[in-house]
């Protein structure tokens, strides 16, 4: 749970930026899963119109996007030489296998659309991983642990999503080579948590723990395992549906168990440290952008718990799930308010000094 510190911020600065911040993607994140837990729950009228709205936002960030390419690609360059930058923008490989994941249970495929999204977001993890290697190995070590914060997580997030539409596709082609590359992908997202956790807890361990370390988007921390344990429910299916050794088939069902298990350890903990951070800062609770990444663990959970209440069989998490889902989508509705009416505020002028969004 941990604030933003160090260089990475500091590309924010200088002339005005032409295309969305690099984790502006983070809306779709989180409405599509909310479509997608929706849809688990049966919640057919509400599932359609968040799919419809994480699409429109979608287009509407390419959009954006693609004129920030045609209007500043040198400063583009230039901040993609920050880990900060380049870990955020994950969230459109994120983006688009949460959309990916939603057509299947809404729409029953088309496959068609699932590929499209699938090779859209593994074409960008190509792109941005080895830009993330390049922009890490060029730091310090210390330096990178006074940079780090739940939104560097957003690497494992987006390698799990890769894995869960991987073992689907792989399903649908019945695809054992596919199989083995959502095991693989899922795997390194693991690993990757694992290590951007290390950084984390090397930061907490230096240093008296403040409010200041507490941010909206330490609910990665949690949503990151969540969407591990889902790729493996995901994985699971595969192996049921394909085959496999019955040993890669236990390690993946105790993968999953570990995962949704430290998933869930997360929430008590989270859940207090923004409570008490909320107490000490003022504004804490005032809209930031990077709010929408707190929405999208929270509905991650409920989703991943749904699927592995099914995969266990245990009635109980499925009642988890579902008071996660109406927690996640009130968190959801606070915070869509909050961005219309920074937009509309923004639209009409000026007004009294608001509290400074982090990113």
């Amino acid at each position: 749970m941990i604030g933003v510190r160090g260089g990475g911020r500091a590309a924010g600065h200088g002339p005005p930026r032409h295309g969305p911040p690099p984790d502006a993607f983070a809306v779709v994140m989180a409405t599509g899963i909310l479509a997608v837990a929706a849809a688990v729950h049966g919640y057919r009228p509400l599932a359609p119109v968040l799919f419809d709205v994480a699409v429109a936002a979608f287009v509407v960030l390419l959009g954006w996007l693609a004129v920030g390419v045609l209007g500043g690609a040198r400063r583009l360059a230039r901040e993609a030489r920050s880990p900060d930058v380049v870990l955020r923008a994950f969230t459109f490989v994120a983006a688009a296998t949460v959309l990916a994941s939603a057509v299947q249970p809404l729409f029953g495929g088309p496959d068609r659309a699932v590929e499209l999204l699938a090779a859209a977001g593994f074409a960008a993890w190509l792109v941005l991983l080895p830009l993330a290697v390049r922009d890490v190995r060029a730091q310090r070590l210390r330096e990178l642990r006074e940079q780090v914060h739940g939104a560097w997580l957003l690497v494992s997030v987006a390698t799990a999503g890769l894995a869960t539409s991987a073992a689907d596709l792989a399903v649908r082609l019945h695809t054992r080579a596919l199989l083995a590359a959502a095991a693989v992908l899922w795997v390194l997202a693991v690993l990757l948590y694992l290590l951007v956790v290390a950084l984390v807890v090397w930061r907490l361990a230096s240093r008296p723990f403040t409010p200041a370390e507490v941010t909206p988007d330490s609910w990665v921390l949690m949503g990151a395992l969540a969407i591990s344990a889902l790729a493996g429910d995901h994985v699971q299916a595969g192996v049921a549906a394909l085959g496999a050794p019955a040993g890669a088939a236990a390690a993946a069902h105790g993968l999953t168990v570990g995962a949704q298990v430290a998933a869930m350890a997360w929430i008590v903990p989270l859940l207090g440290a923004q409570v008490w951070t909320a107490g000490r800062i003022p504004g804490f609770l005032a809209y930031q952008g990077s709010w929408w990444a707190a929405v999208f663990p929270l509905g991650m959970f409920s989703a991943a718990s749904a699927a592995t209440a099914r995969t266990w069989p245990l009635p109980p998490l499925t009642t988890v799930s579902l008071v996660l889902f109406w927690d996640a989508l009130a968190l959801w509705v606070a915070v869509a308010v909050g961005l219309l009416h920074r937009s509309a505020r923004r639209l009409v002028g000026p007004g009294p000094a608001a509290p400074r969004d982090h990113r």
